[in-house]
């Protein structure tokens, strides 16, 4: 079947679907039909420091929609901007299936995190699964312009990082990305970035940050999609996408800890989110990654 004739079958089969099915899902946790599913004891799928047990595929850094043999194929890549919209959009295999089996990360089954090109407009979401594998998720975009949406998952014991472009038609103006930095304010909080002094393409890196309120690190850091907090370093200017997941070496109060490798040389843009008094924080720096010239 032709690609476009698939997108047209898929429209037209959402109206059918519905607010009903897209209940199911993974705003509550539970495993509705279609075989969605986390490891045998019901906790996520994580190894040991929580890094995720599966690899991820050749490839797939959110820059494509397909890599492996699956695609990321949405309904529409139009987003109006300044109001709350639902988009919708599946994972489909090489024969055009949707897929409806996914492995659970960090407490969901599915990450979807959007940008705009220029890395203004930084969401962190969880769609909701249908029975017939539709994701749908609401959203509001509050600036118009080119967005990226990226989706992080896991199926078959293999992780995939798939992207597409989205618009928000209307008149827009690009932020120049920010200078590099290892501090940060956000909420009234003030977040600083121990790292090590050169960050080389394609070498692990730890980095540690220490989340401070009134000049002194903050004792109340409460879980985040079960861990101590989560960080996503987007490439710059291709929105080539790392998925960090914490060390399980928080020593120290308030420091949070990541084992990082970013693959490409060029400025980052990183988004941490950390959690107090039930209200999730998201504090962004930018770094630069060096060239590997050994």
């Amino acid at each position: 079947m032709q690609t476009a004739t698939r997108l047209a079958a898929f429209t037209a089969g959402l109206a059918v679907v519905g607010g009903a099915a897209a209940a199911i899902g993974s705003a509550t946790g539970a495993t509705p039909p279609g075989g969605v599913s986390a490891n045998s004891t019901g906790a996520p799928a994580m190894a040991m420091g929580g890094k995720p047990m599966a690899a991820v595929v050749p490839g797939a850094d959110g820059t494509s929609l397909s890599a492996g043999g699956m695609t990321l194929q949405p309904a529409s890549i139009r987003i109006a901007a300044h109001k709350q919209t639902t988009w919708r959009f599946r994972i489909v295999d090489s024969h055009g299936q949707a897929v409806r089996s996914f492995e659970r990360d960090q407490t969901k089954l599915l990450h979807l995190i959007v940008a705009r090109t220029d890395m203004t407009g930084y969401q962190h979401l969880h769609p909701t699964l249908a029975a017939d594998g539709t994701f749908s998720i609401t959203m509001r975009f509050a600036e118009a312009g080119r967005y990226r949406a990226i989706a992080d998952f896991t199926t078959a014991s293999k992780r995939y990082v798939l992207g597409t472009d989205l618009v928000a038609p209307g008149a827009t103006t690009s932020v120049p990305l920010p200078a590099a930095s290892t501090s940060a304010t956000v909420d009234g909080y003030s977040v600083s970035l121990k790292r090590p002094s050169k960050l080389i393409a394609g070498t692990d890196a730890q980095m540690t940050f220490t989340v401070m309120r009134d000049g002194r690190p903050v004792a109340g850091l409460q879980p985040y999609l079960g861990a101590s907090g989560h960080l996503v370093a987007l490439h710059a200017p291709d929105l080539a996408y790392s998925h960090v997941h914490p060390s399980g070496k928080d020593l120290a109060r308030g420091s949070i800890t990541f084992d990082t490798d970013l693959h490409k040389a060029g400025p980052y843009r990183l988004f941490l989110q950390f959690r107090t008094g039930g209200r999730v924080h998201t504090a962004a720096f930018t770094q630069n990654v060096d060239k590997d010239n050994s």
